[in-house]
């Protein structure tokens, strides 16, 4: 397993306690925060899984599914 999912999964997690926070205080700098952590967290995470499997190809959507 690659360090940049394990690192992605971790900023989904802070991200969403973030939110969480948020919604209890209704604080807005709380919720942009846990949500630009939650996306990086998303992002991270894919990257790290590029990394591991660069063989896997994904399919474009001009490409048609076979």
């Amino acid at each position: 397993m690659n360090s940049d999912i394990i690192v992605g999964r971790y900023k989904q997690l802070k991200g969403q306690l973030w939110l969480m926070w948020a919604e209890w205080f209704d604080h807005d700098c709380a919720w942009v925060a846990g949500n630009n952590g939650w996306l990086s967290g998303i992002l991270q995470e894919d990257y790290g899984r590029e990394q591991q499997d660069p063989g896997l190809k994904k399919p474009s959507p001009q490409e048609p599914l076979q």
